[in-house]
């Protein structure tokens, strides 16, 4: 996994798919507003980014995993470090 700089155009825009969580309450909504992105990662062979966000715990972490071939999101889970 290599890390990659944020900005808004170096990684697939998880903005939509964050709101489907916030809506179906998995995220707070402190995630959206605050867009709290905290390190984007991606594979070797560039086909899949992990979007690490942060969350109102310290070390507590919401990673998204994008396909980037299929340009969607394939899923969620909670890291806490």
């Amino acid at each position: 996994m290599k890390e990659i700089s944020i900005s808004k155009d170096s990684f697939f825009n998880i903005w939509p798919y964050i709101s489907e969580l916030k809506a179906a309450k998995i995220l707070s909504d402190k995630v959206k507003e605050s867009e709290l992105i905290h390190k984007v990662y991606r594979n070797s062979t560039e086909n899949f980014e992990h979007i690490l966000l942060a969350t109102e715990k310290e070390n507590h972490f919401v990673k998204i995993v994008v396909d980037r071939n299929k340009k969607k999101p394939m899923g969620f889970l909670f890291l806490e470090l």
